[in-house]
């Protein structure tokens, strides 16, 4: 079973090559709202550990460094439908916040990150679901 994170900034992400020389690397521009894929297919290598095979957009296929993985997800540029959901959650708790408290320029800065975590959402619940018709025929 494949996981699912969608892109929440612009980025550059280096591509590792295996060849023994390591000069075929490139680098590929992530942007906002991209779609990543996370297959079960892996490999090992002594020097540099895990790596996945992911896939962007459906479009674009290479293994991605597990590091480099985590990196994305602790720095938050790249979430999952759960992490999404929590945000959003957490987003609605500091509105209500700001309400009580009449700050309007708090109001103003989370319902713009609430709104922009519900496009993200949107986007990758779609990408879900013609993934799910795909599957099934």
């Amino acid at each position: 079973m494949s996981e699912y994170f969608i892109a929440t900034e612009t980025f550059e992400h280096q591509i590792d090559c295996f060849c023994p020389e390591g000069d075929h690397a490139d680098v590929l521009k992530i942007n906002k709202g991209d779609v990543i894929e996370v297959t079960n297919e892996h490999k090992f290598t002594m020097i540099n550990g895990w790596y996945l095979l992911v896939k962007i957009n459906d479009q674009y296929v290479f293994y991605m460094a597990l590091a480099d993985l985590e990196q994305y997800c602790i720095k938050e540029r790249v979430l999952s439908i759960l992490e999404i959901n929590l945000k959003m959650n957490f987003w609605r708790f500091k509105i209500n916040e700001a309400l009580d408290t009449g700050d309007e320029a708090s109001f103003l800065s989370y319902t713009n990150r609430l709104l922009e975590s519900s496009e993200l959402q949107i986007k990758l619940e779609n990408y879900l679901n013609t993934e799910a018709v795909n599957h099934t025929i």
